[in-house]
């Protein structure tokens, strides 16, 4: 029998769950201001971040992205659009193949032509007029977003704006600069630099090559980079005094698009945190592909070498070498190119302008994929389980590939020695030998096996800074140690300055007693002779 006072009783638990839940969604919903920042027209990059910002946007919060990407039907009230199109035009289908020649020094060149494109990228941004007038009234955010890359400039306009929190983004392993900002351990003894195809497993070469790539970068960085886009800063907005470096060091957390099952496992500050396929969410397939991929009973091999290379550019040569392997491999070939025809296009070979990669790569009948090792597409066919063949053209590439092949995922061609002969052995070896479909369907289970998507990751972090646990909890006290102090060289001189005072010492009063002793012995034997 149910009494008045079970009644009251129920009823106050009831009242008392729903107070706790509405607290729970007023919390939960509350929302913040936010700044995207993205100077840098490459559509790969902005692709990386483009998914959290919707995201934040969908949850509530008022977004403001400055950016090449701005939305073509945009519907949300809270989401607005700074385009920076302008002199620059975003960065699709740019890279021409021919101009790609692969050695050591050119490899390190590659620095110059980032730092040239930052630098006019950063002036371009800072002195549109719409960009002026968004921060010409200093509005208040709750956190800036920004990409850790080729330029701080967006750190400049964190300055301007007070300082609020901010995050940095990186589209793929961070580049040898992004570490110091935090006070994050990069030892180049098993941390490899990007800008090379070395694991974390270096030969002494390797390790040398590694360090000085290291030590080099970071001192271009500041020196050729950061100094002249403080001049572009202070003549765009007026600002001077602070240096970008010391601004850098304020970066609330720093989100990479990276995971560990790939790229092995490295020492990470609890603020930098790996987010590796945080933009996968694959599209359904057109109904005359996905026709065309569940008929290809024999597997198929899908040919992408990304957004910024144009595959046309190639030579003629290089053309008729892999139109030649394609033709012959008794499998069907979907291929992304650029243009509407190809001549002498194989009958097992399809072509289009533009592809789904990522629904592409989880079709169960695609079975390798002809990549050129960029973070996007490697993290999605990591994804997907597939394995690759990996002809790396620059950047990160080289390091991506040779992560993948070190997991036993990959074979890695080199582009200097590319041809027929290279690439068809290549094609064999990852259709042939069940090794690289096991070691892929292994890595696949390791890199999705999370607690939570990237995204739900990226969010939460970028939540959390916005609520303001940012600097003081999160800070290293190594970010504010000077290079040579976090390297212990002051410690080591100053053991080394005591060894050699202690060994200065004793080798003093040994020779002093030496000396007397052999004055005494001396003078004894004299004494000895005279009284004889």
């Amino acid at each position: 029998m149910i009494t008045l006072n079970k009644v009251i009783l129920l009823l106050f638990i009831a009242f008392s769950c729903a107070i706790s839940y509405t607290s729970g969604i007023v919390s939960a919903e509350k929302k913040y201001k936010i700044l995207g920042f993205f100077s840098h027209p490459g559509k790969s990059h902005f692709d990386v971040f483009k998914p959290l910002i919707d995201e934040l946007a969908n949850r509530g919060h008022d977004i403001t992205v400055v950016s090449y990407f701005p939305r073509s039907n945009n519907t949300q009230k809270n989401y607005y659009d700074v385009s920076l199109i302008n002199k620059f035009n975003p960065f699709v289908n740019i890279v021409n193949l021919n101009q790609i020649i692969h050695t050591p020094v050119t490899r390190m060149l590659e620095l110059y032509h980032l730092r040239n494109m930052g630098l006019q990228s950063c002036e371009d941004a800072l002195n549109l007029p719409q960009v002026k007038n968004l921060i010409k009234n200093k509005p208040k955010f709750d956190l800036i977003l920004t990409e850790i890359f080729n330029s701080d400039c967006s750190l400049a306009v964190v300055n301007y704006l007070n300082n609020p929190p901010f995050i940095g983004l990186s589209s793929h392993v961070l580049m040898p600069w992004a570490n110091d900002r935090i006070g994050n351990p990069d030892n180049p003894s098993y941390v490899p630099v990007l800008f090379h195809g070395f694991t974390s497993n270096m030969n002494f070469i390797e390790r040398l090559g590694n360090a000085f790539s290291l030590v080099y970068a970071k001192i271009f960085y500041e020196l050729a980079i950061n100094r002249p886009t403080e001049k572009v800063a202070e003549e765009a907005l007026g600002l001077s005094g602070k240096r970008l470096s010391d601004i850098a060091r304020d970066t609330a957390a720093v989100l990479v698009n990276t995971h560990y099952s790939l790229h092995s496992s490295k020492p990470h500050l609890p603020n930098v945190v790996e987010v590796g396929g945080i933009h996968i969410n694959p599209s359904s397939l057109p109904g005359e592909l996905q026709e065309y991929l569940d008929n290809a009973y024999e597997g198929v091999l899908f040919f992408s070498w990304g957004s910024m290379i144009k595959a046309s550019s190639m030579k003629n040569e290089t053309l008729s070498d892999i139109l030649e392997v394609l033709g012959s491999i008794p499998r069907k070939v979907v291929w992304k190119w650029e243009d509407e025809n190809l001549p002498n296009k194989p009958k097992n070979v399809l072509i289009k302008k533009w592809l789904p990669q990522a629904a592409i790569l989880r079709h169960p009948n695609v079975k390798c994929y002809l990549a050129h090792g960029g973070m996007l597409g490697v993290s999605e066919g990591v994804s997907a389980g597939v394995p690759m063949v990996v002809v790396p053209m620059y950047g990160d590439q080289f390091n991506n590939a040779a992560a993948a092949k070190n997991r036993g995922v990959a074979v890695v061609l080199e582009w200097n020695s590319f041809n027929a002969k290279t690439l068809r052995s290549a094609i064999d070896r990852v259709f042939n030998d069940s090794s690289y479909q096991k070691n892929a369907k292994l890595l696949q289970k390791a890199w999705s096996d999370r607690p939570e998507t990237p995204l739900q990751t990226a969010v939460w972090w970028a939540e959390y800074i916005a609520r303001g646990n940012a600097r003081n909890f999160l800070k290293s006290s190594a970010s504010s140690l000077s290079w040579y102090q976090t390297a212990l060289i002051d410690v080591y001189a100053a053991f080394a300055a005591i060894f050699l005072t202690i060994a200065f010492v004793l080798y003093t009063l040994l020779r002093i007693l030496i000396r007397k002793f052999f004055i005494t012995k001396k003078s004894d034997s004299s004494h000895d002779k005279k009284n004889k």
